[in-house]
């Protein structure tokens, strides 16, 4: 079993491939989707592969770890030089962020993954079944962001006020470890964040990654600035059908797209095919 520990340094057994698996990942996916050959069938395999080595491993790739380090050194109040690798792997996934948009929430995060995967109960790619989905709760993404922004602050003051490493003790990426062995199997207040967040997938759209998450609120920054995304084309007739499929509504013109995850449903649900992934 492999679990996280908050103490030792930088694993690089297990830490250098997990960074290789998320870049293929992103190069894979950056592919599919500029050549619109990201599939539903695809896009469910993708996920469900991260979703799995996840258990597999424990919950890496995990990006919440390289900051909760961060809140443990601000608890104690030293700077801890093996933290630096961490940093530098935190540092490579914003600049994927900046470079590429959002593709590593949307593929190579198992936790992202998981709820991907739990979304399509809700969240549909057309209209018919959409409107036939009963569970779905909308939610402004604006307010989403600030609840997230709240909560990233609050981790920061109790970890540097008070040395409560609130982050450490929800972590859901280290309650992945609970699943990968029946015989070992314990109900851990990670693992309990983890159930809640898998339940509520099914009425929220990412609700950790939207609502919580410390590296998304980063991740979502950075993006902002990202010349890579989706863009309408002159073929666009503004039917609107793509602002109405979002669950993050990012789909409007001119938007940044710092909450797309690259799902694919405006792709999915356009008549007219008339929306590019570019940096143009």
């Amino acid at each position: 079993m492999i679990v996280q520990d908050r103490t030792l340094p930088f694993n690089y057994t297990i830490g250098l491939p997990m960074i290789f698996y998320w870049l293929l990942i992103c190069i894979i996916g950056i592919l599919l989707i500029s050549t619109k050959s990201l599939t539903k069938r695809v896009r469910v395999f993708i996920l469900t592969i991260t979703f799995l080595l996840g258990i597999l491993f424990g919950g890496l790739p995990n990006p919440l770890m390289p900051i909760q380090q961060t809140l443990i050194a601000l608890g104690v109040k030293q700077i801890i030089l093996f933290l630096i690798p961490a940093w530098m792997i935190l540092s490579l996934l914003f600049v994927t962020s900046f470079l590429v948009g959002r593709i590593f929430c949307g593929y190579a995060c198992p936790l992202g993954a998981w709820q991907e995967l739990l979304s399509s109960i809700s969240f549909k790619s057309d209209m018919e079944s959409q409107q036939k989905a009963k569970l779905r709760i909308d939610l402004p993404t604006k307010f989403a962001t600030r609840i997230r922004w709240i909560f990233v602050v609050a981790l920061f003051f109790l970890a540097f006020g008070f040395n409560w490493i609130l982050l450490e003790e929800i972590n859901p990426f280290t309650g992945f470890s609970s699943l990968q062995s029946i015989n070992s199997f314990v109900i851990t207040l990670p693992f309990i964040a983890f159930s809640i967040v898998s339940v509520s997938s099914i009425f929220l759209y990412r609700p950790w990654c939207r609502f919580l998450c410390p590296f998304g609120a980063g991740s979502a920054f950075f993006t902002r600035f990202s010349e890579d995304k989706f863009i309408r084309t002159e073929a666009c007739t503004d039917c609107t059908l793509c602002e109405q499929i979002c669950p993050t509504q990012e789909a409007y013109r001119d938007s940044l797209k710092g909450e797309c995850y690259y799902c694919n449903r405006c792709l999915d649900i356009c008549p007219h095919d008339a929306i590019k992934f570019t940096n143009e």
